[in-house]
């Protein structure tokens, strides 16, 4: 079955490097691996994104059935995502119009966060076809797991509204399908769950001590690491006071931002100063997907301090790599780490992470324990295998909508 898929990121590209911004992450993974897992089962995606520099070109090829197509909708600048709704409009006018120029025809949307749901729900009702989203972060549940960050009511407001009406919902994990149906007010049979994928090719375990020698880091001490954009959401400030909190003297390895000057790398710095810590403690800018094997890999534990995560591309990334996880108890994460088998689960304080990260450190037994069971507990998330679920969910939906067509 031979079909198109339109896919929409609105306010990051999979262009952009995860941890390199506070919009890239794991959803410009997410996004980039399945469009190309999906092309390998035959399908076209066109993945769609506001442009935000004039001398981007209007489409990049990433395969041969999968094209980033930047579409000018407001200022061709780096913009703050909560400014984006104003040009939706603008945004969906100009895929249509792309799609006119080139006489091509789509017969499906695929939306990614709510900014792209609202205008998946506009294209899909202009194109009469059906609609999957995938919210990646939902903010009634993002504010549950921390009350102290108010969300825009407009958010609140148009996640509901595209809970109700689009024709799937993707959730990653069991946990998150069950949030959405309890919390707001989902169909049971809207919902689907299928998991986000790691590239298990790619991630995989290397020689602790020859990566270490390779990125510079000593092998005479262990070593933490954080990966992933330096937002207070994910937590690397508990990490910090986790390490100053442990008995254990480790090296703490924080990967994400752009620059010295970056401005939550300065405030990071600044903390780890205020800890007596910083002498020990690395940061180094947001790394190309093809280097992060070998952080993972250097380090002993991979630590994952989220408020919430509905799924957790770090810590599945690091269990491929070999790396046990030690993890907030909250969202994805309780599904993918196996609590005293791959890592630990902890609540959101860093007297509890401290606690943990020292007993994994001072019993190598232990960690040989978890180490060899990471691998193993992730291959189930192999890329193929996601892209399989989706293409599944797809097909059901068309030929929904072709007897609909039909009656």
């Amino acid at each position: 079955m031979s079909y198109s898929v339109a896919m929409l990121s609105v306010h990051t590209s999979p262009l952009d490097a995860p941890g390199r911004t506070k919009d890239a992450g794991g959803m410009n993974v997410y996004i980039r691996a399945l469009a190309h897992a999906l092309s390998q089962r035959g399908i076209q995606v066109d993945i769609f994104t506001r442009k935000t520099d004039p001398s981007t070109p209007q489409v990049v090829h990433l395969d041969s059935q999968v094209r980033v197509i930047h579409i000018p909708a407001g200022p061709q600048a780096p913009t703050h995502k909560n400014e984006l709704y104003q040009y939706l409009p603008t945004f969906v006018r100009n895929i249509d119009e792309f799609r006119t120029e080139e006489q091509g025809e789509y017969d499906l949307v695929h939306s990614h966060y709510w900014l792209s749901g609202v205008a998946g729900l506009a294209l899909s009702e202009l194109w009469q076809v059906p609609h999957v989203t995938m919210f990646h972060t939902l903010a009634r549940l993002k504010q549950m797991a921390h009350p102290d960050e108010p969300e825009p009511p407009l958010r609140l407001e148009m996640e509901q509204q595209l809970i109700q009406q689009v024709d799937r919902i993707i959730a990653a994990t069991g946990d998150e399908r069950s949030q959405i149906l309890r919390f707001c007010g989902a169909a049971s049979r809207s919902v689907r769950v299928i998991p986000c994928g790691v590239d298990i090719e790619l991630f995989q375990p290397y020689d602790r001590r020859q990566t270490r020698a390779q990125l510079g880091f000593s092998d005479q001490q262990p070593l933490l690491l954080f990966a992933g954009r330096l937002d207070p959401f994910k937590g690397p400030d508990v990490l910090l006071r986790a390490a100053a909190m442990m008995q254990e003297e480790a090296q703490i390895v924080i990967v994400g931002g752009r620059s010295e000057q970056d401005e939550d790398v300065r405030k990071l710095r600044e903390l780890a100063a205020q800890l007596g810590i910083a002498e020990r403690t690395h940061f180094l800018e947001a790394q190309p997907q093809g280097r992060m094997p070998l952080f993972y890999s250097a380090a002993d534990v991979t630590v994952v301090p989220s408020y919430h995560e509905s799924f957790g591309f770090a810590a599945v990334e690091s269990l491929a790599c070999g790396t046990p996880v030690v993890a907030t108890r909250a969202g994805g994460l309780m599904t993918v780490v196996r609590h005293d088998e791959t890592g630990f689960l902890v609540p959101r304080a860093p007297g509890f992470f401290a606690e943990r990260l020292d007993a994994l450190l001072r019993e190598p037994a232990l960690r040989e324990r978890m180490t060899q069971a990471t691998r193993d507990s992730v291959l189930r998330f192999s890329w193929d295998s996601v892209a399989e679920q989706v293409q599944h969910l797809y097909e059901a939906l068309l030929d929904e909508a072709s007897c609909l067509i039909a009656q």
